[in-house]
């Protein structure tokens, strides 16, 4: 049966190293096809925002629109790969290794432009620039991300998250993941009071603090330290993960390893001087009809702080008219269709990434099917055919649950919706672990970064 085992777990590696065009010999990406071009019109085409959604798409417009006169606005020289800020935090990767020169990963067909966008006209299709330049496009796609606002918890800095002598961090951050690293490390050894703390808004990869909290338990269960932790994952939504099926099976994880967690309780203050978490106990109720929401106050103390931040878009954004008017996002993301990526009111206008108002899809892996959609419908609204490509909302989040196990957490609009049968759609394996950790940085920064993948 052990054997069975074994030959089952190298099958399924070789399944995976074949998918992820990984050769056994190395790590190295094999030989993609040449991509043909699919139109020869010369579009005038501004990608604001160069992560990994913007390098992608500008990539593969490269491929398909080779006449396109492409121009990407960013003025930040790093790239960031931020699927390693919990590596970091795990002690597998450092900081380095997550870092990025953004010259090196954009095509050179495509203009960098490094400026940061301060404003933009959708009634007059053109752009302008921090220093003042207007620049006209045909098409537009927002990539910007999302930006951190630490500062939405009374009390909190994101200098103060970052610096290495505060017990409060977060591994949204590459300083605040490397601190990270040093606090499970000191809190596993010495034991104290240590609190997760999430907000009740969309933020980008939902199950990011809870593998540090479930990591920092396997560490203290190593080191014979468990009784000696006081921890707990205060989350301000009503449920653990937006798919469902994970969030319950999320949930059993905590109750099974006896790791105390609460939902709808949401962190509001913090007291840096007195090591002292507010949060409110938000109550929902209907009354004559009207959802409403009772809120109760109370304090928590701690030894070790980690918390996701608030996030929103840039600000742009708004004012252009660009973003959703309604709902809990109201003001904030990019108002696009769920499916196509297109935006609700300006045809030539697409978003992809951690901006774009769809239902679910802010990780990388979502990006990686987005790009290809926003490719192809740009080029068809470009030749007047209707915008066939959809996204379906596939997000991926490999939850590390222990060292050396993690469950690759897969769903879309419709459920669960596991790549390979090998991962499973719940199911904790080192074959996952070994994906996360192995595998996943080179299929993006190797082949996805460079539209190979």
């Amino acid at each position: 049966m052990q054997q069975d085992k074994e030959n089952l777990s190298r099958r399924d590696l070789l399944k995976i190293l074949g998918a992820s065009g990984i050769a056994l010999g190395g790590v190295g990406l094999a030989t993609p096809t040449k991509a043909e071009a699919k139109s020869d019109k010369a579009p005038n085409i501004a990608i604001i925002g160069a992560g990994l959604g913007g390098i992608s798409l500008s990539a593969k417009l490269v491929q398909e629109l080779p006449n396109a006169k492409i121009k990407l606005f960013d003025a930040d020289p790093i790239l960031y790969y931020q699927p390693g800020f919990t590596l970091i935090a795990a002690g597998i990767y450092n900081k380095q290794d997550t870092q990025y020169n953004k010259k090196d990963l954009i095509d050179s067909k495509v203009e960098w432009i490094q400026e940061n966008v301060s404003a933009v006209n959708p009634n007059t299709d053109n752009l302008t620039t921090t220093s003042g330049q207007v620049y006209p496009y045909d098409y537009l796609i927002i990539g910007t991300g999302t930006m951190n606002q630490f500062e939405k918890y009374q009390g909190l800095t994101e200098e103060f998250v970052n610096d290495p002598n505060t017990n409060v961090t977060s591994i949204y951050t590459p300083d605040g993941a490397v601190k990270a690293q040093s606090m499970m490390k000191k809190a596993a050894k010495e034991g104290g009071k240590v609190i997760f703390a999430e907000p009740n808004t969309p933020f980008k990869c939902g199950g990011a603090n809870k593998k540090i909290n479930f990591l920092l338990e396997d560490l203290s269960v190593t080191n014979h330290t468990k009784e000696k932790i006081d921890m707990c994952l205060y989350t301000g939504g009503g449920a653990m993960l937006s798919s469902p099926t994970h969030a319950k099976m999320i949930e059993q994880f905590y109750i099974e390893r006896k790791m105390p967690y609460l939902m709808r309780h949401q962190l509001v203050e913090v007291d840096t001087a007195r090591n002292i978490a507010t949060f409110e106990k938000l109550m929902p109720y209907t009354e004559n009809g009207e959802q409403k929401v009772s809120k109760e106050r109370f304090e928590k103390p701690y030894d070790y702080l980690f918390v996701i931040p608030p996030m929103k878009t840039a600000d742009f954004i708004t004012e252009a008219g660009l973003a959703i008017t309604k709902g809990h996002t109201d003001g904030n993301w990019v108002d696009v269709d769920s499916y196509t990526l297109q935006h609700k009111k300006y045809s030539n206008i697409f978003a992809i990434g951690d901006c774009a108002g769809v239902p679910k899809g802010k990780t990388g892996a979502s990006i990686r099917k987005q790009y290809p959609v926003i490719a192809e419908n740009l080029i068809a609204h470009l030749n007047n055919q209707p915008l066939k490509a959809k996204f379906n909302g596939y997000t991926a989040c490999p939850l590390l649950t222990h060292y050396g196990k993690a469950v690759m957490v897969e769903f879309d609009y419709e459920g669960t919706a596991p790549s390979m049968p090998c991962f499973g759609a719940t199911r904790e394996s080192w074959l996952n672990w070994f994906v996360k950790v192995y595998l996943m940085k080179p299929m993006v920064m190797s082949g996805m970064i460079h539209a190979r993948a």
